[in-house]
Parts: C-alpha cells; structure tokens; sequence
C-alpha cells in the first residue's frame, strides 16, 4: 500500500538525485568533473596535429606541452554533434581542437565558455533552417554553437599556406564575442586592439591598399568582424607574408592573441610554467 510515508521517501530521493545530476552536470561544463577522465594525445595524434598545423611542430617544449594540455581539456569538455554520414570523426574533433587551442594558446581564456559550448559538423555544404539559406560553416552566438561543412575544413587543412582555413575562421568569431563579453584585462586588450583595426579602416587609403593587395580574401571587407576572422586566417597561415606587407596590422593582432605564429620570445615562453 502506497502511503504518505512512501511517497514522501519517494520526494527526497527524487530530489537527491536531481541535485547530485545538477552538480555533476555543472562539474563538467567548468571542468572541475572529477568523473571524467581525460585521454591524452597519442603519439599518432600529435603526428596529425603537426602535417596540419606546421606550426606546432615548432613549438618550443614548453609551449608545446601547454598546447596538448589545452588540446585534451577542449575535445573533451565542448560537444561535438555529427549529422549525416561524416568520415573521420575523431580526427575532425582532433584537428578542431587543435585549431581553436592554437588560435588562443597566448591567452589565459582558451575555454570560451560564455561563447562556445558545441560544434556542429555536416559533411559538407548544410542548410541552415535559421538564415533560410546553404552555408559552408557559421557561428552563432545564440546557441553558442560553431557549424561547420567536413569537407570545407579538409581543404583548408590540405593547403597551409593559401589562408583559407574555415576551424580558424569560425573559432575567431567565437572568440571575438567571448571578448565582447568578459571584462578581463585581456578581453579588454582584445577590444582595444578591434578598435585599433576599425581606425585603420578609417584611416585615408588604408581600406583600398588592402583591396588592392588581394592578400585578404574579398569577403573579409563585409564588416570589421569578419575582417579580423580573415585576418586570422592570414596571421596563422603566411605569418611571414603579413607582417612583411601589413606590419602595423600584423603588430594590433599579435598583440590581441599574445602569440606571434612565428617568433616565440622568451617571456612568453616563460608564462606557460604556471599555466594551464
């Protein structure tokens, strides 16, 4: 017979079982989850991570080790969603990874979690139900998601040096409206230097010269945010390139992700023993 005695028995183990779900699920979403086991990089993944990202190869050790770390803690922690039939999945969420860690590995907030929480991947060119209209990969700040075509991440992974890379691109979206957000002293040198970039636009002659150069790709001059995802795309890919053509725009960036794609100074090299 069910009485008031059971059903309040009923009540509280209901609601232990809500609370301890809660905070499991709030462990993982800030990492503190003592449940959740990171796998660390394989010898054969940090030999991917280096045909696709030149960059990394180079890495002095101490750099290199902070960029695995940050590697296992962002394919572990942000949701990755497979729709349709994707080839490679876990070299996708490896290379993904890899992509956002080296974009943010001068900066303190890798984690993006005010602006990135999960990553969407089709195997090629999807229709977003939201915008009415195909796309190749979009970020959008209102689910914190980042969507992405397989396909179009290959090619950009398949060419290194022709500053098309769409993980770069969209990572940078994520990032800059992380930045928008936060009040950090670093989000705010984030801020100043896109303010810093919106003058140069402004400043006589500057916006035809990069036109004229057909260094950036033509979709980079929509808007300033798009600008400064172009540009990331450059700065990672022909580092050398731009500093040699654009070294004022070079400077605003590197100082915005405190890491410079090529140089490696010894102070930088020096903040990582304490990091994470």
């Amino acid at each position: 017979m069910f009485t008031e005695q059971n059903f309040k028995i009923l009540a509280v183990v209901f609601l232990c079982i809500q609370a301890m779900y809660i905070v499991y699920y709030a462990a993982g979403l800030y990492h503190f989850n003592p449940f959740l086991r990171l796998k660390t990089l394989a010898s054969l993944e940090k030999q991917l991570v280096a045909e696709n990202f030149p960059i990394y190869a180079k890495l002095p050790l101490v750099l290199k080790e902070k960029c695995d770390r940050r590697i296992i803690w962002f394919r572990s922690r942000k949701k990755f969603v497979f729709y349709g039939d994707v080839a490679q999945k876990e070299e996708l969420k490896l290379l993904l990874s890899a992509s956002a860690i080296l974009m943010t590995l001068g900066l303190k907030n890798y984690e993006m979690m005010r602006s990135l929480l999960r990553i969407v991947i089709y195997p090629s060119k999807y229709y977003s139900r939201i915008n009415r209209r195909h796309h190749l990969g979009e970020y959008n700040p209102r689910f914190k998601t980042v969507i992405f075509s397989a396909d179009t991440i290959w090619e950009g992974f398949r060419i290194s040096d022709d500053n098309v890379n769409l993980a770069l691109h969209e990572f940078a979206h994520a990032l800059s409206f992380e930045m928008i957000k936060k009040n950090s002293w670093e989000a705010r040198k984030f801020r100043v230097g896109l303010k810093k970039i919106k003058e140069l636009f402004l400043r006589e002659g500057y916006a035809q010269k990069l036109a004229d150069s057909n260094y950036f790709r033509e979709y980079g001059m929509t808007n300033l945010q798009e600008f400064f995802s172009v540009a990331v795309e450059n700065y990672a890919e022909t580092p050398h390139m731009f500093l040699a053509d654009f070294p004022e725009l070079y400077g605003i960036i590197q100082k915005m992700l405190s890491f410079d794609f090529q140089v490696f100074p010894e102070e930088l090299s020096g903040e990582v023993v304490v990091e994470s």
